[in-house]
């Protein structure tokens, strides 16, 4: 099994590279393929069996756009294929239609793969909690962003929120989904915070496994549904 993981050097913020570790400790048996910014991405001449890409600063954001330009094609191709494809925290972003930097007055073209827009705004971060629902799976997850996405997810949505918000505040969907190219907003350790989910991710490329330290990770996951559903704690934070 390959998975690649791409450009964590420069996207792995909040935690996010801590979803590679969870999965190398899955998986001890996969080969693991840490692809630079600078290198060419093991996806455009071979066909991993899954690859990640986690949070990222707004600046590399957009060269990480620049970067897969060239390779739409090739990503259409592997989504189209089903090969599985995590992209966390505003990685997901880079799909979209574009991305208006609000407090640069930057405007870019995304991959376009989503027909979604994305507005960023430095001057106001969102930070907050979400409970959703995926697949008869409860997820959990964290939220800390300066970005919303606006369109119509209603046919290619990651999670229906139970609590918290969706790509805006005026949503309950959460995340964009094309297959088995799954993008969303939350961010940190998402696949140790949820370990059935990370089964699931799994079995998308055809493996069944147990989730690493099993036990000890759905006590967790466990112990935080009950926290997520307790109405008495606010979901968003200033």
């Amino acid at each position: 099994m390959i998975i690649e993981i791409l450009f964590q050097e420069v996207c792995g913020l909040y935690g996010d590279s801590q979803n590679p570790t969870y999965l190398q400790a899955t998986l001890p048996d996969a080969q693991f393929i840490f692809t630079k910014l600078t290198d060419t991405p093991y996806f455009f001449d071979h066909d991993p069996d899954m690859i990640y890409i986690g949070c990222m600063s707004e600046r590399t954001q957009r060269r990480v756009i620049e970067k897969l330009r060239p390779m739409k094609e090739r990503l259409l191709e592997l989504i189209d294929k089903g090969i599985p494809f995590l992209a966390t925290g505003n990685a997901g972003e880079i799909f979209a239609k574009h991305i208006t930097y609000v407090s640069e007055n930057i405007k870019i073209d995304g991959l376009g793969i989503f027909d979604l827009t994305v507005n960023t705004d430095y001057f106001h971060r969102y930070n907050a909690m979400v409970l959703g629902e995926f697949e008869n799976l409860k997820i959990v997850g964290f939220r800390s962003q300066f970005s919303f996405l606006y369109g119509d997810n209603s046919d290619s949505y990651f999670l229906r929120c139970i609590r918290g918000e969706g790509i805006n505040t005026k949503s309950m969907l959460e995340g964009m989904r094309k297959n088995n190219l799954i993008c969303t907003q939350l961010l940190g350790p998402i696949l140790p915070l949820n370990p059935l989910f990370c089964e699931y991710f799994i079995g998308l490329a055809g493996k069944t496994v147990q989730a690493a330290y099993r036990e000890s990770a759905m006590q967790a996951y466990t112990q935080r549904l009950e926290e997520f559903t307790n109405p008495k704690i606010p979901f968003k934070h200033d």
